[in-house]
């Protein structure tokens, strides 16, 4: 069974994007003639403004794709809303090492699709792409002005920065909750920026529309247990003279907890975790050696440290299908060999090791295929190797 764990993990990432759904999520646009469309957009939880998006005139009709140059506004309900403005928008270089020396915005007229971030007696509008980000309000008016802000150097080097946009929150908005010294905290970015205007207009007693793009980052911690099957390929002697000996695979008990931060961009699809859990293995190889049965055996026990990647897709509001990628750390406390091939304590060392997953939740509960191929686990010999692959099958419980 052991040759086709490589196999059955290959096939399960392989044929899990065809049940991965994406979620198309009910909203409208209105276009550049006037016309309304009531449908079903797709989320891709974007970070920088788009300039396509698709959509469906039905949850089980095809999916068509229109550019926002043809659109006046887009609407996904209580997520995201775009609307098109003619602003200024300063084309400064903003990369380090090219930046300008000009400490003003070199402002140029274009029209543009903007993310709508706020809405109340003052409005909160942003503009994000690869190379540039751009805040502007409204207040009182349909017209948009930027709010300053500007990176730009000197004859030395420095970085220094044109925070003008401070001046203006401090004259634009006057409110008796407001000071000075808070206004000196709030960063050029959407999260600062939206709670200034968010309390200016409670100040002001004006209803606010916030469009939430579940931007939270979160947290989650998990409890696992399952078993791991393995076996060990040991390798004797050099190069051109070697002998390679294959134990039992045997099954033996893992467990242990997992910590997951889930980034707080493209819709909470990647995370970060790191996990720590008890693996074990313990095998006897035989071999012919002139007519004689010797036997070798390998016993090896760690906690191992899997740290890396998750990628998530969404089947429903409660089940996903995951895919895992991380590197795999272990602390022995057991290793041990015995038989006709034997190496000191000393020569025992595991090398770093990748592990390979995918897997499927429902609610709190889920199921991992786990694969770590040949990890070394005699990493200092230079005649012989014992390379441990470790096939796992996890169960998880999310505490929160």
């Amino acid at each position: 069974m052991k040759n086709y764990f490589g196999a059955l993990l290959i096939f399960l990432i392989t044929t899990s994007g065809i049940f991965a759904q994406v979620n198309f999520e009910k909203g409208h646009f209105v276009t550049e003639n006037g016309i309304k469309t009531d449908c079903y957009i797709k989320n891709e939880g974007w970070q920088n403004n788009p300039s396509k998006f698709e959509y469906k005139l039905t949850l089980d009709g095809d999916t068509k794709v229109l550019r926002m140059t043809n659109l006046k506004t887009l609407v996904i309900n209580d997520a995201f809303k775009f609307e098109k403005h003619t602003v200024q928008i300063d084309l400064s270089e903003q990369t380090i090492g090219r930046l300008s020396y000009a400490r003003n915005p070199e402002y140029k007229e274009e029209t543009l699709m903007l993310n709508v971030l706020q809405e109340g007696k003052a409005s909160l509008y942003s503009y994000v792409d690869e190379e540039k980000r751009a805040f502007y309000y409204k207040k009182d008016s349909d017209t948009l002005t930027p709010l300053v802000y500007k990176i730009y150097t000197n004859e030395n080097r420095s970085i220094l920065y044109n925070k003008r946009y401070q001046q203006q929150l401090l004259t634009e908005f006057p409110c008796e909750t407001i000071s000075e010294k808070t206004v000196v905290r709030v960063d050029y970015n959407a999260g600062d920026l939206s709670s200034f205007f968010r309390k200016y207009n409670e100040c002001n007693g004006a209803i606010t529309t916030e469009y939430k793009k579940n931007n939270n980052a979160i947290f989650h911690l998990k409890a696992m247990a399952g078993m791991y099957n393995s076996y060990a390929t040991s390798i004797i002697g050099t190069s051109g003279s070697n002998r390679s000996i294959e134990s039992e695979a045997d099954w033996s008990p893992t467990f242990g907890a997992e910590f997951e931060y889930v980034f707080p961009f493209n819709r909470n699809k990647w995370s970060l975790f790191i996990a720590a859990n008890y693996s074990s293995h313990k095998g006897e190889a035989k071999i012919n050696d002139l007519f004689i049965e010797r036997v070798f055996s390998v016993e090896y026990a760690a906690i191992q440290f899997p740290v890396g990647f998750r990628h998530t897709m969404f089947l429903d509001d409660n089940s996903k299908i995951f895919l895992n990628g991380a590197a795999v750390f272990d602390i022995p406390f057991t290793q041990k060999n015995s038989g006709f091939l034997s190496f000191d304590d000393e020569l025992f060392k595991t090398t770093v090791g990748v592990a390979f997953g995918v897997g499927y939740s429902y609610e709190k509960y889920s199921i991992e295929v786990r694969y770590i191929p040949n990890r070394e686990l005699v990493e200092k010999s230079l005649v012989s190797s014992v390379k441990l692959t470790q096939f796992g099958i996890i169960l998880g419980y999310t505490i929160f």
